[in-house]
């Protein structure tokens, strides 16, 4: 793992690495799974005894995620960043899940010898990724406390997870980049037609981002068609609405087995001021 860009989680020493452990300078170790992976996230930013994804989502994910549903966003994700790869030495996703998006920006860039870091709360979900690509850093983290150095970083993902306009100021270099995707307009319309009475569009809001400039907006849109109640759980599971929908419309969902939807992206480019 190149430990250059990570800094200590409890005193933002920069670490090391020294056969199964990271370490800094003030003697603070945290051991690397047997699957690679490095748990930075600390007991004094813990909120919960398991925060992040469970099993049972991350697994729905990478299911529905794997079999390409999504590809659009992965697609374009990757056609972003890779004319930009030669301003890349670091890039860290900050919120990364199960890794799919980690791994198209990965196709894009590695190749520029740009370092790629997957970070995300979820130790469930960095255990997934870790099996898909060793050559991706994954490392348990909150994005609202990221273990990398003051300016360490050259571009950031996020993708469908909170933001931080302050911690993302603080890693990015000047002119640093951060790519932000959101839902379009109509995104899983054919979804929210079931689940609700009244079906609302997603208001399209980017992330509030102060220390931030825009640069542009990409849309992508697309059409899923898609078969097996499995399919269609694992599509719910991986949505807000799992948790949101009335009963009625989850009794009427569960009665399906084809469903048809548009699906709708914005990837907005910043650049930090």
């Amino acid at each position: 793992m190149n430990t250059a860009p990570l800094a200590c989680p409890v005193c933002g020493l920069s670490m090391h690495q020294e056969t199964s452990s990271l370490k800094c300078r003030s003697g603070h170790a945290f051991d690397l799974a047997s699957k690679g992976y490095a748990n930075l996230f600390t007991d004094k930013n813990r909120n919960s005894q398991t925060p992040g994804d469970s099993r049972d989502m991350v697994a729905a994910r990478r299911r529905f995620l794997d079999n390409g549903a999504y590809g659009i966003l992965r697609q374009g994700l990757a056609d972003r960043v890779r004319p930009l790869a030669g301003e890349m030495r670091v890039l860290v996703d900050a919120g990364c899940g199960e890794g799919a998006w980690t791994l198209g920006v990965w196709d894009a860039v590695h190749e520029a010898g740009t370092s790629v870091y997957g970070m995300d709360i979820s130790k469930e979900a960095i255990r997934y990724a870790s099996g898909r690509n060793k050559e991706i850093a994954w490392i348990v983290a909150s994005l609202f406390h990221l273990p990398i150095r003051d300016g360490a970083a050259d571009c950031l993902l996020n993708v469908f997870a909170p933001s931080s306009d302050p911690e993302f100021a603080r890693v990015l270099r000047k002119n640093g980049m951060l790519l932000t995707a959101v839902p379009g307009r109509t995104h899983l319309w054919g979804l929210k037609s079931i689940l609700y009475e009244a079906p609302y569009e997603n208001d399209e809001t980017l992330p509030e981002l102060p220390s931030f400039t825009l640069v542009d907006v990409v849309r992508l849109e697309g059409c899923l068609q898609l078969k097996g109640q499995e399919t269609l759980q694992d599509l719910l599971s991986m949505t807000p609405y799992f948790w949101r929908s009335p009963k009625a419309g989850i009794e009427r969902y569960a009665k399906l087995d084809t469903l048809e939807t548009p699906i709708e992206f914005l990837i907005a480019l910043h650049r930090r001021k």
